[in-house]
């Protein structure tokens, strides 16, 4: 397994950090799942497309800035039902443009264990400061800006 494969593998580690503090616990398994699909498809497909990743990550920032603003539709997309199932694809882009020599299924294996990382420290961390937080949004804002700035970065 190669450091790249890693790399583009830590995406699915944050955001599932992020999203283990607002998605209900029964999305958690079909969630890892199609981070690993998704990231194997991208890595199997494998194209060089440098202007995806850049908007890739420009979109996962201002969903994570209009978090933190508290914009109204951060509200109705908070709302909607199934919001959180158009991350893995979007995350996937990295693995996608950057190809990787790391075969599909390595991918899939290591964003879905990173995906599950995320969401049992996520899980940890919910349980332990739920007492102590009344609005989680402005956590799970910064790390969909974070994993953006990781894959601007890579990108």
């Amino acid at each position: 397994m190669s450091i790249h494969l890693l790399w583009t593998s830590a995406d699915s580690l944050i955001v599932a950090f992020a999203l283990a503090f607002i998605v209900p616990q029964r999305h958690v398994l079909p969630l890892i799942l199609m981070f690993g699909a998704c990231d194997a498809l991208g890595s199997a497909l494998g194209v060089t497309m440098q202007v995806a990743g850049g908007l890739a990550a420009i979109l996962l920032i201002a969903c994570g800035a209009s978090l933190v603003v508290r914009y109204p539709i951060a509200q109705r997309l908070l709302n909607a039902p199934g919001w959180f199932y158009v991350l893995p694809p979007l995350l996937a882009i990295d693995n996608l443009v950057s190809p990787t020599p790391d075969a599909p299924a390595v991918a899939a294996l290591s964003s879905a264990i990173m995906a599950g990382l995320g969401f049992a420290c996520g899980s940890v961390v919910s349980r332990g400061w739920r007492a102590g937080l009344r609005d989680v949004r402005p956590l799970a804002a910064a790390c969909l800006i974070a994993a953006g700035s990781l894959l601007a970065y890579g990108a």
